[in-house]
């Protein structure tokens, strides 16, 4: 009994003590890495998916550069976009573009705009604890429409706050099985039109990054899952 006592105060002790790692165990920092993501509309129905390279990675003077691209799918496999971005870290610190937080059904009505942006990006330190509060992102955007259409620039602005890591938790999905932190937010999707506002909890992984994100209204109505449904490393 003894014995049993001592290794589940172990367990416990281990699910909510820091993480020591690096960046460079993710898999986005390993030249010639990819992962797919497919996302799911509320009755459980494929609505897309994208598929990100990991092209190259770099030493720099502000943490190590990953030059990524991204090209998106339609619920059909038809391919729709393709777009180039990059993610860093620094410091273990993970640097992750907040536009990653915006629900499919908002980025799909601007999937056809010019964009700009100023502002921060998300942060995950590389020391996740259970029960740790996050930084909060804000950032704004600009859009302007590049298919010929008279719709005016739209100004966009996003925030993320309320980050908690709630638990640590086993994940499956068809890309495999993941040890992850399960990370709460609150979002704000605002410009002069509108203001959406939405929950997200999302499972990162040190491995794979996000393996699930589920997207829900602020009144708590489920509205959408994405998933890393592929994974290949380089």
């Amino acid at each position: 009994m003894k014995k049993f006592i001592i290794l589940s105060f172990a367990a416990a002790l281990m699910a909510i003590l820091p993480a020591f790692t690096t960046c460079d165990v993710l898999i986005f920092f390993k030249a010639g890495s990819s992962i797919t993501m497919t996302s799911y509309d509320n009755d459980g129905k494929i609505t897309g998916s994208t598929k990100t390279d990991f092209v190259t990675v770099t030493k720099t003077d502000s943490g190590t550069v990953v030059n990524a691209k991204n090209e998106s799918f339609d619920k059909k496999g038809k391919s729709s976009s393709t777009n180039n971005y990059s993610l860093r870290c620094n410091k273990n610190i993970l640097y992750i573009d907040i536009k990653s937080m915006v629900p499919a059904e908002h980025a799909e009505s601007l999937k056809n705009m010019e964009m700009s942006m100023s502002g921060a990006d998300l942060e995950i330190p590389m020391t996740l604890t259970v029960g740790s509060t996050l930084k909060d992102g804000d950032m704004t955007f600009s859009f302007k429409s590049t298919d010929g259409s008279p719709m005016p620039p739209i100004n966009m602005n996003i925030k993320v706050t309320n980050r908690k890591v709630i638990a640590k938790e086993t994940v499956t999905t068809p890309a495999g099985t993941f040890e992850c932190y399960k990370i709460t937010e609150d979002g704000q999707i605002k410009n002069s039109m509108f203001t959406s506002k939405y929950k997200v909890i999302s499972w990162f992984s040190y491995e794979a990054g996000n393996v699930k994100t589920e997207s829900y209204k602020e009144n708590g109505k489920f509205m959408s899952k994405t998933e890393l449904t592929a994974l290949k490393k380089g």
